[in-house]
């Protein structure tokens, strides 16, 4: 690409006049960086940029001010990386003429597991991660995501998925993670997603049919959104439905009303709490659970010893919360 046309892209200030017009590729890892590439400084570093002028760097963008370096190495500056990247976002995806389409929350979890096999990638991540995926991308590829502020600024023509349907045939539920319904005249029985998430699959499924896009759905697996881990009382994992206490693990804060009004309907509101890390500013829509904050899974794993409770929702990643469960040890008889 020409360094000139980059400049105006990402609204950048050049600082010097190379010797070279245009770069190879762009990098965001020095260790990837190769003789006549652009470079992404993301962390601001002095260093980093000499370092990559050093291993023949073309161009570099960076939000640090051109103090006397190398005349022959275009020096970009910018405002905000976060800025830059949307710009370019933007416009990659607009040359490529790369499709978008945003799915709620639940809707990318649950395709990830449905999807095969992978006609639409997921964008997901950092700003960067995203970029790098982005550039990568070949004409007319295809991509979806869930985070709707992102969609907009860097997709304006982003394809939104529906959550609903006109109409929806009669949900039967068991507890409140499993759930029976219909789809195009087949029955899917006791699958394994809670009652108010269906309706947002059966869009998705809908919109898989509409645009000829493969998935699979013999038997649901749990998805990363409300998702349930049963234990004892001494917090050792027992299988689906195996005790009388669960989990629930929610990463996504704005999910967590649906979740408390879906519950406040579906059990016993003495029996349940909520946990809140100290971190979060969110504030329960109503009182109707205990609220229990804590600063690290080690404080909410002594909490779970002292109270009682049938459900907790948990505002957390559920893999981090893996070290606190108890293993159970079985000791070999001896002769003393």
């Amino acid at each position: 690409m020409k360094i000139e046309n980059f400049v105006r892209i990402i609204d950048g200030r050049l600082h010097t006049e190379p010797p070279v017009d245009a770069f190879a590729t762009i990098q965001f890892e020095l260790s990837r960086l190769m003789s006549g590439d652009l470079f992404i400084d993301t962390q601001a570093s002095r260093q980093t940029l000499h370092a990559a002028i050093d291993k023949g760097a073309y161009a570099l963008v960076s939000t640090l001010p051109y103090v006397n370096e190398d005349t022959e190495c275009a020096w970009i500056e910018v405002d905000s990386i976060e800025t830059t990247l949307v710009r370019l976002l933007r416009y990659l995806i607009n040359e490529k003429h790369l499709r978008l389409f945003l799915f709620s929350p639940i809707q990318a979890s649950l395709f990830e597991h449905l999807h095969t096999p992978k006609q639409l990638k997921r964008l997901k991540g950092d700003l960067v991660f995203i970029a790098k995926a982005i550039l990568q991308a070949k004409e007319d590829d295809a991509f979806y995501l869930s985070d709707d502020l992102l969609a907009s600024k860097i997709a304006p023509d982003v394809l939104r998925v529906p959550t609903a349907l006109s109409s929806l045939m009669p949900i039967r539920s068991k507890g409140i993670f499993l759930s029976s319904f219909e789809y195009r005249e087949r029955y899917f029985n006791e699958q394994k997603i809670p009652e108010h998430y269906v309706e947002e699959c059966l869009s998705l499924l809908f919109f898989c049919d509409e645009n000829s896009l493969a998935y699979a759905l013999e038997q649901l697996t749990f998805c990363d959104h409300f998702y349930p881990q049963f234990i004892t009382s001494s917090l050792m994992k027992k299988e689906f439905g195996m005790s009388d206490r669960a989990l629930i693990f929610e990463p996504d804060v704005s999910l967590l009303p649906k979740h408390l009004a879906y519950l406040a309907h579906r059990v016993d509101p003495s029996t349940t709490v909520l946990c809140l890390p100290e971190t979060t500013d969110f504030m329960p829509p109503t009182d109707t659970f205990k609220t229990l904050r804590f600063a690290a899974y080690a404080e909410l794993k002594e909490a779970f010893t002292r109270i009682r409770f049938s459900y907790a929702l948990i505002l957390g990643d559920k893999e981090a919360f893996e070290p606190f469960y108890t293993t159970s040890i079985t000791q070999q008889p001896t002769l003393f």
